[in-house]
């Protein structure tokens, strides 16, 4: 995408001023070492225009300086295929991203400032299992991360941070995280924290959660957010896929190749209601083993929760060529595949092949092999619109 294309689209879509505009560009390009002053002039922006207008002025400042390891905007390297399934109607994207490799390279992201050297570990909080401090608190992040710009937000009550993710999945794709360290885990407080960032971005933005199915931090509490729509967003719906029916709330339960409940309506509150009963009901069949994948969207006043019904017991499928667990994004519709071994040996997952090879079928068999054996069906609970 020509990336002065997509500026002058996001200052026109925003309505702005030359002078917001003009603060836009001056974030943008301010080092990391004025930290201060980059977060006082995007608060002044948010004040001014919104949210989701000063996110996307951080987003590139942390672009422009390194700390996004790549530039989503600029296709060198990367690659797309879409296609279109009848039966969903879906167009699925299956993209070629190696930029997400550069997560690996430690000793650029030392250069880049993703990582300190020579941190002291033992002065920093929450360590794991295996004795790493927690890479999602911003008290570590302040001494571990000296390229990162955690942005303050409100969200339901409680304070969470933003900060923009380094190793890319989409553009503008931030992590949401809990200024409390509290494990990833799901409560219902997840919806309304996602349903309000949604409102306070104007749906400009999506917001995920990932239970314990993809999520790679699992001891803190952290949602991810981007700019971009999901595939799944284009689901069809038929009548007979319609579960309950009111002024308020549809809940639905369309054709996936994962079990998946819809539910989307103006009232956000019985939205919230509703989409927590299905979540709790699926808990309640296996409640050491079944989580869960959450996308939030709005467009105007509707506001739309996706909840995919995951095992942790089937989180990846190596059979079909994808390596990791298959998460958010890719349940929603978008996979990404960015690994290919450097030296190839029998057997040994290689994403460029499967890219290569990739067809309608290929996502089909990434999507039906994470599927649960259980399913939920609408007489194992009741009334989950009231």
């Amino acid at each position: 995408m020509n990336y002065n294309k997509y500026v002058e689209d996001l200052h026109r879509n925003f309505s702005v001023f030359d002078e917001d505009r003009s603060l836009f560009e001056k974030i943008i390009e301010t080092s990391t070492e004025r930290r201060e002053d980059i977060l006082r002039d995007v608060h002044i922006l948010r004040e001014r225009v919104g949210l989701a207008y000063a996110l996307l002025a951080l987003y590139r400042q942390q672009v422009n300086t390194g700390f996004v390891l790549a530039d989503p905007l600029k296709p060198e390297g990367k690659e797309e295929k879409r296609f279109f399934d009848l039966d969903t109607g879906i167009t699925f994207r299956l993209e070629w991203n190696p930029d997400r490799e550069l997560r690996h390279d430690h000793q650029l992201l030392r250069e880049r400032k993703v990582i300190a050297g020579n941190v002291d570990k033992t002065k920093l909080i929450n360590p794991d299992k295996k004795g790493e401090p927690c890479f999602l608190c911003e008290y570590n992040i302040k001494r571990q991360n000296p390229g990162e710009i955690l942005l303050e937000i409100d969200l339901a009550g409680d304070k969470y941070y933003a900060g923009a993710n380094f190793a890319y999945i989409t553009n503008n794709h931030f992590t949401i995280m809990s200024a409390e360290h509290q494990p990833q885990q799901y409560r219902k407080k997840i919806i309304e924290v996602s349903n309000d960032f949604i409102d306070k971005t104007d749906g400009y933005f999506r917001a995920i959660f990932n239970g314990l199915a993809g999520a790679s931090i699992e001891e803190h509490e952290h949602l991810q957010v981007t700019t971009e729509k999901f595939p799944i967003e284009e689901i069809k719906i038929e009548n007979k896929n319609v579960v309950y029916n009111s002024n308020d709330i549809r809940i639905s339960q369309p054709k996936y190749y994962v079990p998946i409940w819809i539910v989307e309506g103006q009232d956000k509150t019985k939205i919230e209601i509703a989409a927590d009963r299905i979540i709790g009901a699926w808990h309640r069949l296996n409640e050491q083993g079944h989580t869960e994948n959450i996308i939030s969207a709005k467009s105007g006043y509707l506001y739309r929760t996706f909840v995919i019904l995951r095992d942790k017991n089937k989180l990846a499928e190596n059979k079909v060529g994808k390596k990791g667990a298959m998460a958010a994004f890719e349940t929603g519709g978008n996979i990404i595949l960015s690994y290919e071994p450097r030296i190839k040996s029998k057997g040994e997952t290689n994403e460029r092949e499967t890219f290569d090879r990739a067809n309608l079928e290929t996502v089909k068999r990434l999507l039906k092999e994470i599927s649960p054996e259980r399913q939920l069906t609408e007489v194992e609970f009741t009334h989950i619109g009231d």
